[in-house]
């Protein structure tokens, strides 16, 4: 009766308690899951605000300079938006895109607690395609701005802008700062996520 007792005893409680019955999904340890569920809120803040930014900026300027046509000094009003760039363009959809899918892993991460652990490996997956996607849109939407603020006469002939619309540059500049700290988030999970399916096998 006393061998009996103690073998159940150590087959419910061995092991460091990790699991009442075979079969069960170990539970992610706090140190990982609470920074995890930081990271991912973090995430959807910068991603929502760096999309807004992004898709508002736009300024007016009036732009003074000479008629071809006739060789008189003109003004004229324009325009300049952001959604002229394709490369915003895709910043814009790239982030927005970034800030659904946080904003449902963060619901699964704190409904499904238990389950968290075998849903590691799908998570690593899909943060790291986050990381990819915000990494391209940051490098595409980078190097537009760096032709706005300095021109590439050289190879396409364009002229600098940010000299004309530089409020609208600092716009798009604060926005694609924003991003890449998303972007430091979303690596950090995934060595998060890589620690867990390490330390779950």
């Amino acid at each position: 009766m006393e061998s009996q007792f103690r073998t159940g005893f150590d087959v419910s409680q061995g092991a460091g308690g990790r699991a009442s019955k075979f079969g069960d999904v170990v539970a992610p340890p706090s140190s990982t899951l609470l920074p995890g569920i930081i990271l991912r809120i973090v995430a959807i803040v910068l991603t929502f605000i760096s999309a807004v930014v992004m898709g508002a900026a736009r300024q007016t300027t009036t732009v003074t300079g000479i008629d071809a046509e006739t060789a008189l000094l003109t003004s004229i009003t324009v325009t300049v938006k952001s959604t002229y760039s394709a490369a915003y363009v895709y910043f814009v959809v790239a982030n927005v895109l970034v800030f659904f899918y946080s904003v449902v892993s963060l619901v699964l991460s704190m409904v499904n607690k238990a389950r968290l652990t075998s849903m590691s490996l799908p998570f690593s997956i899909a943060d790291l395609l986050m990381v990819v996607l915000l990494f391209s849109s940051n490098g595409a939407a980078a190097a537009i701005s760096v032709v706005a603020e300095k021109g590439q006469q050289n190879l396409a002939g364009w002229d600098k802008i940010c000299n004309l619309v530089g409020g609208l540059c600092a716009r798009v500049n604060a926005a694609i700062v924003l991003s890449i700290l998303a972007s430091v988030a979303y690596v950090i999970l995934v060595v998060f996520g890589m620690a867990n399916l390490r330390r779950s096998q």
